[in-house]
C-alpha cells in the first residue's frame, strides 16, 4: 500500500532515506555528528516546508511496515525547501549560517523526485517501481507534464529501473562531490 506519510513515520522513514545521505558523501552531512543530524532532519520532518517534510513524502507499507520512500514537490518550491528550517538550526545547536543542501536538483516546470529509496530486505519487490508510478499520479494531478530526477552515475541499479521506466538522461550535473544524470519523463 502507498500512501503519504505521517509525522509520526519518522523513526520508520529515516533509516530508509539515510541509506541515500551515505551513499552521496556529503562533506557537508558528514561533518555533522550522527544525532545532531538526526535531530536536524526530525525537525524538517515534522515541518510544513522543509525539503524532506511528511508532506511531501509518500511511504510504501507491507504488514505495516514502511518498506520505501518516496519525496517529491514542483520545482518552484526548491526555493523554500531548505530555507524554512534554519530558523530551527539552533535546536539542534548549528549555527544559522549552517548549509547543507546548496546545489540546484530541479529546472523550471518538472515536479521533482528528490529521493527514492527502498528498505533493502525488499529490494526486488518492485517497491521503487509502484512508488514511480504514484510520483506520475501525483505529478499529473497537480498539472506537471515533467517528471525529473537525478541519479547517481555509480549508481547503475537505479539507472536501468529509471530508463526501463521512460526516464531519458536530458544533462549531467554535479551535487555535493559527485556527478548524477538528470532525468526526465514526460507524463
Amino acid at each position: 500500500m502507498i500512501r503519504r506519510a505521517r509525522k509520526t513515520d519518522f523513526p520508520f522513514v529515516y533509516p530508509i532515506l539515510k541509506q541515500i545521505f551515505d551513499e552521496m558523501q556529503m562533506e557537508t552531512i558528514e561533518k555533522l555528528p550522527e544525532d545532531q543530524f538526526y535531530s536536524l532532519m526530525k525537525l524538517g520532518f515534522i515541518s510544513e516546508d522543509y525539503r524532506y517534510s511528511y508532506r511531501r513524502i509518500w511511504v510504501s507499507e507491507k504488514a505495516g511496515k514502511v518498506v520505501g520512500i518516496l519525496d517529491m514537490y514542483p520545482y518552484k518550491d526548491q526555493k523554500i525547501i531548505d530555507i524554512v528550517l534554519r530558523h530551527d538550526y539552533a535546536k539542534t545547536g548549528l549555527p544559522i549560517s549552517t548549509v547543507i543542501f546548496s546545489d540546484q536538483e530541479a529546472w523550471p516546470h518538472e515536479w521533482y523526485i528528490d529521493a527514492l529509496a527502498v528498505d533493502p530486505d525488499h529490494w526486488g519487490e518492485k517497491i521503487a517501481s509502484h512508488l514511480l508510478d504514484e510520483a506520475e499520479k501525483v505529478a499529473a494531478k497537480q498539472g506537471y507534464h515533467i517528471l525529473s530526477l537525478n541519479v547517481d552515475q555509480e549508481n547503475p541499479r537505479a539507472q536501468r529501473l529509471y530508463e526501463h521506466k521512460g526516464y531519458q538522461t536530458e544533462k549531467t550535473m554535479t551535487i555535493g562531490d559527485r556527478t548524477y544524470d538528470h532525468m526526465i519523463k514526460r507524463i
